[in-house]
């Protein structure tokens, strides 16, 4: 059969295991630097690189003047997690981009954090700092896939064994529930340094980390935890990073509850979707998790560990549905988080977000403390510094998570978009206008023998049409992945044609969310921007001057078109839309150059105090009012739908009125 679903199927593979084996993957992920974005795509890695990430040694004095790096004894935050996260981005763009500058910045970390190691086998600048040195693990692993660095492996041999010593006395719980909550980022790299050495001992050890590990698999299902903070697993980032777990954990216990975990925790009738599920696939969580509110707030944190959470899942099942999840994900929420020219980050994303100003929030947990003020201001200091130090890896990781190897030796295309791949015998040349149009290129420049490629056809893809060298390809089926085994040759074409039909989802209040292929849209908006005259750094004693630190300013956006509009549905049930044409000019992510417009039908309407902001929140917008509203529809006017991740202001959840009979 050449149509295939790569999840493996965890009753059978319980049954082929012993208790001392690991069940492998049903994918492998590449080493970093093997997938390179290309394109619109690149361009989003190289703003990095000319922004924020390439200047944050020097924007953050807890990242310049780390502890990791200087070994200052500072403490708290510079002995913490900020440093390592940094250098876990860091690493990775510095291979996406095959950029010898960064590759040389990262190298001082890794040789600082190798150098720090005591003879005891711990590291770095704080004794048992389990959560930070996890973080470490991982870059630290990352450097040695890519470069082949002899000194990796020992150092994590000395300090696991280091750890299997100390943890009689001082568990991972015994750090912080943090370390509790995200111990799978440890177990992922004994996993490796196993894999690496063929010492059955580290599979043991294994066991030790993945039982000290919270316990995902039953809070996916049933949640249960008490109030936020003593309920660390419902704090947003550690929500997303435990995702991994129940997957890595699998891997030893074939638990096939384990298996179902993360579905359990996106499903459209579970209780973490029914309770604060978004159409992005993120969720409501303004660092405990929250509602479903439209204008509820989702963490740049959390975004960037749900894209590297999808890594691990879908390495582990070769699942077609988390791939889906992470193209979603990648391609509305990231953007939408970011600034457009790579200088300026958000803490909190939010759907409905027609103002971004210096007021007060009144969120669950942080909205009424004044540090959190311009939390949804793009600029380099938003919120806890931690999303600004982690934030760095997620268009990294997607970009390598786009391709995987194949247990046979051969590709797997989990997420489309501009790329090159070389590995497993094969150089691929990605193009098309995915994922704003439904056209895929797969050009060959470079292959050996007979493999197989495996391609991804998403769930929503129906009719989808999978052509080699002009001749259709059969059993293409959405939500899998089609196996195409043949000898491949330099010049071999696969093109892939998704259609791309305009869907509805429905959420709170029965607002309404409009879907094209992957990509959530909003209402096009006019915003006046201005910069920040002079803002205090959240919970630091620093003090920024208009114009901003080495010219990164805050700024706010203020519309300046209206939004408070109701889409027109039919008696039909559908919302009629029109799609332009696409057009690939520019950075697809920048207002004013959105690739796609949907024109719509809709009415304006303040039903409900709809169109306005809260009072006493104004950074926030009133709720969409339960619909359907009442409308003037004779008044129906064309508005215009761009991609989420086009908008830096936006309305993504509408209300809705019915047409005239």
């Amino acid at each position: 059969m050449k149509q295939i679903l790569l999840a493996f199927c965890a009753a059978a593979l319980v049954a082929a295991c012993s208790a001392t084996d690991i069940r492998p993957c049903a994918l492998n992920v590449l080493p970093v630097g093997k997938v390179r974005p290309e394109g619109w795509l690149r361009t989003q890695l190289e703003l990095q690189r000319d922004g924020i990430t390439g200047h944050a040694e020097e924007l953050y004095d807890d990242i310049g003047n780390s502890d990791w790096l200087t070994g200052a004894h500072r403490g708290k935050q510079y002995a913490w997690e900020r440093g390592p996260y940094y250098a876990k981005g860091l690493v990775s763009l510095a291979f996406a981009l095959d950029d010898e500058a960064l590759k040389a910045r990262a190298k001082r970390w890794v040789d600082c954090i190798l150098a720090s190691q005591k003879p005891d086998g711990d590291f770095g600048p704080k004794a048992r700092n389990w959560w930070a040195n996890m973080i470490s693990l991982w870059l630290l692993r990352d450097w040695a896939d890519a470069t082949g660095d002899p000194r990796v492996a020992p150092f994590l041999a000395r300090y696991f064994d280091y750890q299997r010593v100390a943890f009689k006395e001082f568990s991972i719980g015994n750090d912080s529930c943090w370390a509790k909550a995200r111990a799978a980022d440890e177990l992922d790299v004994v996993y490796w340094l196993h894999a690496r050495t063929g010492d059955a001992k580290w599979l043991g050890f294994a066991r030790e980390v993945s039982a000290q590990t919270a316990d995902w698999t039953t809070y996916y299902r049933h949640g249960g935890d008490p109030s936020f903070p003593q309920g660390y697993r419902c704090h947003i980032v550690n929500f997303m990073q435990g995702l991994k777990a129940p997957a890595l954990q699998w891997r030893l216990d074939g638990d096939p509850l384990k298996a179902g975990a993360y579905e359990a925790a996106f499903a459209s009738d579970g209780w973490v979707m029914r309770t604060c599920g978004r159409p992005d696939r993120m969720v409501n969580g303004s660092e405990p998790l929250t509602d479903r509110s439209a204008s509820g707030g989702t963490e740049l944190c959390a975004i960037a560990e749900r894209i590297l959470s999808c890594q691990s899942v879908i390495s582990v099942f070769g699942s077609a549905a988390v791939a889906d999840d992470l193209e979603i994900v990648a391609y509305n929420a990231l953007p939408g988080t970011l600034a457009p020219d790579g200088k300026g980050i958000r803490y909190y994303c939010l759907l409905n977000q027609p103002s971004c100003e210096d007021k007060l929030l009144l969120f669950a947990n942080n909205g009424d403390r004044k540090e959190m003020v311009g939390a949804i201001c793009p600029g380099p200091h938003a919120g806890f510094g931690c999303c600004r130090s982690n934030f760095h890896l997620a268009w990294p990781k997607f970009a390598q998570t786009m391709w995987m190897g194949t247990p046979d030796g051969g590709l797997a295309a989990v997420a489309y978009g501009p790329c090159r791949v070389s590995a497993n015998g094969f150089e691929i040349e990605e193009g098309g206008d995915y994922p704003f149009g439904g056209n895929v290129k797969l050009t060959v420049r470079a292959a050996s023998g007979r493999k197989a490629l495996a391609l991804r056809i998403p769930a929503w893809a129906t009719g989808a049409e999978v052509k080699v060298n002009g001749v259709a390809e059969a059993g293409v089926t959405p939500g899998s992945f089609l196996r195409i085994a043949r000898e491949w040759r330099t010049g071999d074409v696969v093109t892939l044609a998704f259609p791309l039909a305009a869907r509805a989802s429905f959420w709170g209040h029965d607002a309404v969310a409009v879907m094209r292929g992957p990509l959530l849209y909003s209402l096009k908006m006019a915003c006046a921007d201005s910069v920040v005259a002079r803002y205090k750094v959240p919970y630091e004693n620093e003090w920024i001057e208009k114009g901003g630190k080495h010219g990164y300013p805050r700024h706010e956006l203020r519309p300046q078109s209206p939004w408070g509009y109701a889409l027109v549905r039919g008696a039909d049930g559908a919302f009629a839309c029109e799609v332009t044409p696409v057009s690939l000019e520019g950075n697809p992510f920048c207002p004013g150059h959105a690739p796609v417009t949907l024109r719509m039908k809709a009415v304006r309407t303040d039903f409900g105090g709809w169109g306005y902001m809260r009072e006493g929140a104004s950074a926030r917008a009133i709720d969409p009012p339960p619909s359907p509203v009442p409308a003037d529809v004779s008044r129906t006017e064309t508005v215009e739908l761009v991609p989420f991740g086009s908008t830096q202001i936006r309305i993504s959840l509408f209300p809705w009125t019915l047409a005239a009979p």
